[in-house]
């Protein structure tokens, strides 16, 4: 890459944040005036991610996911927010913060968290992003966002699963990336800034009742387990995003009805509610909760019925006239893209066959839910009780049954007549559901009947009910009073240390560098607090200036760490996969149309796209009706979809059972394309006894000289 275009990313990027920032604190002004603290930021967060991901949504709708366009419509968007929001009221003046001790140690243990995920960040900045999912589908649709302009096809990457059909929020977040940058420099640390966001909204969870660091303390908990560190950190997976999403549209619910909950001693229907507009706000969170996974849906269902239910009796039917529009309109996109496409917004669910779906995939029988194995102990003793020590930690039974008690508490109420309200119950049943939900949620023990071999890497999916339970157990009116609020913290601080203790999670390379990434983030978590214990309104002298040094150094040191990312990424490394030398062969490959196939190939794909994502990887199969993709059973089948295609390579993998990694299975298309004079050999090598090759095409193959 260029100096120049670098420069013209960087610009396009700064363009980008400040447009929607200024759209974001205009709306926020005008929707939530005089709102300050916290709660205004993360309130501006929402706002801005909701307008930066409508206008993707639009522009992909009609092929202008690109560079132009984009920049244009942001800056549109904050001149036209600035003018609508010009003469915003005053409002209320902000809360009483926390003690001073707290916040420190409440910082620390978030500055701590963000540390241990830098160092899996770190590592995908030296080699590249190599996780699971990330390769498969996340940023081979991100990559493919950015180079065809449309973000509505549905692109399948495999015929295993039906992955084609899912939501793509995340993606588009990394798609524009990609555009700005013209490289995925940005994906590495996407993640870092969506837990930061998680925080801040854990944070405002507590905030009304001065338990911001407890509540942000909670999260960060269930945070900082190795299944969170290993799935998120320095990936392209989406999980992350999601708990945002549902945690701050549970502070804003909690920071909109923190004045009538306090009256919960007067005559309720006499009582004005909260304002709507926070409400809608918080709704629209919720939405986007759905956009970015489907699995968020049983809590927002749960958060949805609840917000209207604790509404005054009167003001149910705007309560819920404001939510539900809201929540429909930022969850809808993908769904609607479904319904379209195959006549069906989930397409997994055929309603007993009055909706169409596709044909069944091959893993149809393999997404099983933790529920059906509930009375099995052999698999509790062999998979379960193994693959929740892994995943949360050595003390994962006291991790575990915390996330059951504190909503319990909540939901019972108690001694304190304060946090004992409406709202905190509620929150506390939304918890116990969104655990619930996990229970019986498909793929939660995938595998072979008998073999849920995939719980373990599944157990992220817990991560929205885990990381609300533990946030909202500081609120449980049991826990009000000084001391039990000090012991509160403190117990969860000593959790969360023996979950950061662990060895596994700090790569010895990567120490030096993590502990500087979460000095910094400390650093400027500290001026952040100080500058929002400021009585004065005027900004410091130094506030400018810094900043501008700080937007300097990014510049600079941007660019270097760009180059230093593009010499290792997906360069070949021995013994980190049999794909490495094929990965490293695309590196050299630019502006080429790849067919792949082969389910080996399929779930590893993205480093195909080169080192500049200028590659068209796409997998070659039959396509059927109602988005159904299966293989390609026949020779002539087969050369025909490689010359409708056009492609000017062609890549054929082994098939891979994703339950058996390392027991490959012949595919026959490498012979079918070998036969073949149009094909020459540029690249062979053997994995585990099956051959992986790449096949330039000189010409169309002959369908018509396949062996009868």
């Amino acid at each position: 890459m260029t100096l120049g275009r670098y420069a013209v990313g960087f610009a396009a990027l700064l363009v980008v944040c400040a447009s929607v920032a200024v759209a974001a604190v205009s709306l926020r002004a005008r929707l939530l005036p005089g709102r300050r603290g916290a709660v205004a930021r993360l309130a501006e967060c929402v706002l801005g991610l909701a307008l930066l991901i409508a206008i993707l949504e639009v522009l992909g709708a009609v092929g202008l996911f690109r560079l132009g366009p984009i920049v244009v419509a942001c800056v549109l968007a904050g001149v036209g927010a600035r003018a609508w929001s010009a003469r915003a009221a005053p409002g209320p003046p902000a809360a009483p913060g926390p003690p001073a001790a707290a916040v420190l140690v409440a910082l620390i243990a978030a500055a701590a968290v963000i540390a241990e995920w830098a160092v899996p960040t770190l590592i995908s900045y030296d080699v590249g992003i190599r996780s699971f999912d990330s390769l498969w589908y996340h940023l081979p649709w991100a990559a493919s966002f950015a180079q065809t302009g449309w973000v509505t096809s549905l692109r399948f990457t495999d015929v295993e699963y039906l992955t084609a059909f899912y939501p793509a929020t995340a993606e588009l977040v990394h798609g524009l990336g990609i555009v700005l940058l013209g490289r995925d420099t940005l994906s590495p640390a996407i993640n870092l800034g969506w837990l930061s966001l998680t925080l801040l909204a854990a944070w405002c969870i507590g905030a009304p009742r001065g338990l911001g660091p407890a509540t942000m303390t909670g999260a960060a908990l269930a945070l900082a387990t190795p299944m969170m560190r290993i799935s998120q950190g320095g990936t392209a997976a989406n999980d992350i995003a999601g708990v945002f999403f549902l945690l701050a549209a549970v502070a804003l619910v909690v920071n909109a009805n923190a004045e009538t909950d306090a009256d919960h001693d007067h005559d309720a229907d006499a009582r004005p509610g909260p304002a709507i507009a926070p409400l809608a706000i918080a709704a629209i969170a919720a939405g986007l909760a759905v956009a970015v996974k489907l699995s968020l849906l049983a809590p927002v269902l749960a958060l949805t019925a609840g917000t209207i239910l604790v509404a005054r009796r009167r003001r149910r039917g705007r309560v819920a006239a404001a939510w539900i529009p809201a929540a429909v309109l930022a969850a809808g996109y993908w769904y609607v893209r479904n319904l379209i496409a195959v006549g069906n917004p989930l397409p997994w669910v055929g309603l007993g066959g009055i909706l169409p779906t596709p044909a069944a995939p091959l893993q149809q029988r393999t997404g099983f839910a933790i529920v059906h194995y509930a009375t099995d102990t052999s698999i509790w003793s062999r998979f379960f009780g193994p693959g929740l020590a892994s995943g949360l930690g050595p003390w994962w039974v006291a991790i575990a049954a915390l996330a059951v008690l504190g909503p319990v508490m909540c939901l019972l109420g108690g001694r304190s007549r304060v946090g004992d309200s409406p709202t905190t119950r509620m929150l506390g049943l939304v918890a116990l559901a969104s655990l619930a939900a996990y229970l019986i949620t498909p793929e939660t023990a995938a595998g072979p009947a008998g073999d849920p071999s995939g719980f373990a890497f599944n157990l992220r999916y817990a991560a929205p009910g885990l990381t609300l339970a533990l946030a909202l157990t500081p609120l449980a009116p049991w826990l009000d009073g000084v001391r039990a609020r000090a012991a509160t913290l403190a117990a969860l601080i000593l959790l969360l240390a023996v979950v950061l203790s662990e060895g596994r999670l700090w790569n010895a390379g990567y120490v030096a560098g993590a502990i500087v990434v979460g000095a910094a983030v400390l650093a400027v978590l500290g001026a952040g607090a100080g500058l929002a214990r400021r009585r004065r309104r005027r900004a410091p002298a130094w506030l400018l200036p810094g900043a501008a040094a700080v937007l300097a150094v990014l510049a600079v040191g941007g660019y270097f760490g760009q180059r230093h990312y593009l010499r290792g990424r997906y360069s070949f490394e021995p013994g980190v996969s049999s794909l490495s030398r094929l990965w490293a062969w695309a590196r050299d490959i630019h502006h080429a149309r790849i067919g792949l196939v082969g389910t080996f190939g399929g779930f590893f794909s993205y480093p195909l796209l080169g080192l500049d994502d200028s590659n068209r990887v796409e997998y070659i199969a039959r396509h059927g009706s109602h988005g159904s993709f299966a293989p390609i059973r026949t020779c002539r089948a087969w050369r025909t979809a490689v010359d409708a295609g056009r492609y000017r390579y062609v890549v054929t993998t082994p098939a891979r059972d994703p339950w058996h990694p390392h027991g490959l299975e012949y595919s026959p298309e490498g012979g079918w394309t070998a036969s073949d004079p149009a094909a020459r050999l540029v690249f062979r090598q053997a994995a585990y006894g099956q051959a992986i090759s790449v096949f330039e095409l000189t010409g169309p193959l002959a369908p018509g000289g396949c062996a009868r």
